[in-house]
This record gives structure tokens, C-alpha cells and sequence, in this order.
């Protein structure tokens, strides 16, 4: 089974990290750039992402059936350690891969009547793996069921353990008393996952060693006219910590600060664009989904001249739709500071939020880098030196 080490740098990828981004970064554009009279056309092309639609909107499912392709719940190998202790050790017999994907689902289902665990394993960020074998002793006096647990995310190893419990032989069937030993040893593995909260975001950074923003990030309570409303950390490493500010006297005024580590080696520059050039590209896409022509968008600027800022570059842009009502506003600003980006996304017009951002700016306190991402930008860089040796002539 991968570990992190084998795999850090596949999900860690800039290009993977794009696609896993792409979906998020449509639904805060349109949170920042559409206000409630337009929903009902935003509407639509949230219900193209059924995450996005479920953290939206409350929607009751039509059943509480669950098909074993929805959830990310395999029968997989034993490892190889165990498999050589079954060949190796003669006093005893092993019966190996004895539970099937559905009988491990439909167990699953029963025991996690909240749908804790199903939920998470509904997603394409987790999977839990499960090696399952029965153990008799040359007598058949002792027979024990063995389960190895283990739980991915995006391929990476974050939880794994063994479990065994003795069979009940005084069971007529022996099915029935694998099946009652793998419902006992499933619900003691739940309760351990949910426990120690293996699917939260918090535990994940934590396991891979990033960045600790609940701690770590330091944002002001208010930003002019707008107040801190609630804060998001997003269940990937890559995509940070989402900090929401509403205006005081127009809860439709949003005020985004998205901070998240640097994805490359490039210059300050050329990063603050690059992220400023994906979110023209967003709203372009998205402008263009809801059928509305009447886009105009600015060139990506550098603000010069902010009073009280050193040191720091920012860039930015503005965005106007017009609609049959009141025109649409998206201001989007960057910098970066230490190896984080810092991204303010505005649904208001760039002459009434510009002079906020440098209070916001000096008020804000990134995270330093994570062992994370020295990892990750580590191996980057020798991969990156191995290439050129291996072009070289």
C-alpha cells in the first residue's frame, strides 16, 4: 500500500493540483462575483459539481440506499508481511481475501447509521482499503478473523491498522461468524476514525505536516466596512484557508482572503499573475456559462503607491457584468508573502475596496513555510537538477 513518501509528489503535482483546485475556485467566484438576484442562474452551473451543490444547498437524498460504486470502500491485498507470516509459519492455515466489497459496504452501512465515514468516502479524496483473511491453528481449536485497514487520501497512507477478533465456532455457518466478527471489528474502526476525526482537514494537515492556519494565520477582525463572517481550511494542503468578511450594512458585499502555499519556483511576479490570469479565465468561462455577453475586464495592474506598504507587490483586477438590473462587480487582488499567496477576491467595485487593502495587508500574518512544502519543493528541485543532467549532452 503507497505511503507518503512514494506518493507526495503525484497529488502535490502543479498540474494535479489545478484540476483538484478548478471546482473550488468556480464556486467561491461565483459566491464573490453574483449576488442573490442572480442566483437562479448561478444555480445551474453549481448543480455541475454535486460537492459543490451539497455544501450549498440542504437536499434530502431520494433513498438512503447506497450503491457500492458511490462509495470509495475496496477490498484490497494483504500486505506482504502478513502474507509471508501465513507461508512462513507452519502451525498455522490462512484463508486470504474472504470479505468482499459488498459485504464490506453493506457492513459499513449498518454500523455508520450517521453516514460519517460514507460521506467522506463518497468523495474523490478518500478511499479506505481493507485485506481481510481467517487464521486456524492446525487443530482448528483457535480461528481468528483479520482485518488491515487502511485509509487514503488521494493515494497517500494517512491511517493505517490490524484488527482480529476469535470466530464464534459455535456458529452453524462459518459466514455467519465471519460476518459477526467483521461488523465488530468494523465498528471498533470507525469509532476509532471518527474519534480522532480522520477525515477533518485538521487532521489531515496535521498527519502530512503543513501549514497551521487555525494557529498560525493571523487575519484582522474587520477590513474597513466588512467583518469577519466565518473561516473555511480547505481539505487539501494546497488550497489553504478561506477567510470571509460580509459588510456591516450589505450582507451581498463579500470580502474573500484565500491564503495558500506557493505552487512554484517562480518569481513573486509572475506567480501573482499567473493566480490572477486563472481567475480571469474563471470568470470568463463562467460569464459565458450563464450566457451573458456583456463582460469587460481589465488588464491584470500593479498598484503602485499604497500608502504604508513596503516590500510588498501587488497586483490586481477588475471585472464588470452588466445585467438587465445592476451591473456586477469582481475585484480580485494578489500578493505574496513568505511562500504564501494571498489572494483577495471583492464583489464590489475596485474604487471603494482599493483603500483598504493595504491595512488589510499590513494586518494580516501568514503561516512560515511547512515541513510540508519544503518537502514537496525539495524534491521538486532535485527532480528538476536530475533533468538536467540527464538532458545534458
Amino acid at each position: 500500500m503507497p505511503r507518503m513518501t512514494d506518493r507526495l509528489k503525484e497529488p502535490f503535482s502543479e498540474s494535479n493540483a489545478n484540476k483538484k483546485t478548478a471546482f473550488i475556485k468556480k464556486r467561491f467566484a461565483l459566491l464573490s462575483f453574483f449576488d442573490r438576484c442572480f442566483y437562479s442562474l448561478a444555480f445551474g452551473l453549481l448543480l455541475i459539481s454535486p460537492v459543490n451543490a451539497a455544501h450549498a444547498y440542504s437536499v434530502e437524498p431520494e433513498a438512503n440506499v447506497v450503491h457500492s460504486s458511490d462509495v470509495n470502500i475496496y477490498a484490497a491485498h494483504l500486505t506482504e508481511e502478513f502474507e509471508t507470516y501465513c507461508e512462513t509459519d507452519t502451525t498455522i492455515r490462512c484463508e486470504l481475501n474472504v470479505l468482499s466489497q459488498p459485504s464490506l459496504l453493506a457492513a459499513l452501512q449498518q454500523i455508520d447509521a450517521e453516514r460519517n465515514v460514507i460521506k467522506a468516502l463518497e468523495s474523490s479524496e478518500y478511499e479506505l482499503l481493507i485485506g481481510s483473511a481467517t487464521i486456524k491453528n492446525t487443530e482448528n481449536s483457535v480461528q481468528k478473523l483479520v482485518l488491515e485497514v487502511t485509509a487514503q487520501w488521494h493515494g497517500i497512507a494517512i491511517d493505517d491498522i490490524q484488527l482480529t477478533a476469535v470466530l464464534d465456532t459455535n456458529m452453524a455457518r462459518v459466514a455467519d461468524s465471519i460476518s459477526e466478527a467483521s461488523n465488530k471489528l468494523l465498528n471498533e474502526w470507525v469509532e476509532s476514525a471518527l474519534s480522532k476525526q480522520l477525515f477533518s482537514a485538521e487532521f489531515l494537515y496535521q498527519f502530512l505536516g503543513a501549514s497551521d492556519y487555525k494557529n498560525e494565520l493571523k487575519v484582522p477582525q474587520q477590513i474597513g466596512d466588512f467583518a469577519l463572517s466565518r473561516q473555511h481550511l480547505f481539505n487539501d494542503p494546497l488550497k489553504g484557508m478561506l477567510s470571509r468578511y460580509i459588510h456591516k450594512d450589505f450582507e451581498l458585499a463579500v470580502f474573500d482572503v484565500y491564503v495558500y502555499p506557493l505552487k512554484s519556483d517562480d518569481s513573486v511576479v509572475t506567480q501573482s499573475r499567473d493566480e490572477l490570469l486563472r481567475e480571469q479565465q474563471d470568470i470568463r468561462t463562467i460569464s459565458k456559462a450563464l450566457g451573458k455577453e456583456a463582460l469587460s475586464m481589465s488588464e491584470i495592474y500593479e498598484l503602485d503607491n499604497l500608502a504604508g506598504l513596503k516590500d510588498v507587490r501587488v497586483f490586481g483586477f477588475e471585472a464588470t457584468l452588466q445585467t438587465n438590473s445592476e451591473p456586477l462587480f469582481a475585484t480580485q487582488y494578489a500578493y505574496v508573502k513568505n511562500d504564501k499567496v494571498v489572494k483577495f477576491s471583492i464583489n464590489v467595485p475596485a474604487r471603494i475596496t482599493k483603500s483598504l487593502i493595504a491595512d488589510a495587508i499590513n494586518a494580516i500574518v501568514v503561516p512560515p513555510e511547512s515541513s510540508m512544502m519544503k518537502q514537496v519543493r525539495q524534491t521538486k528541485h532535485h527532480q528538476g537538477n536530475a533533468n538536467l543532467v540527464s538532458t545534458a549532452p
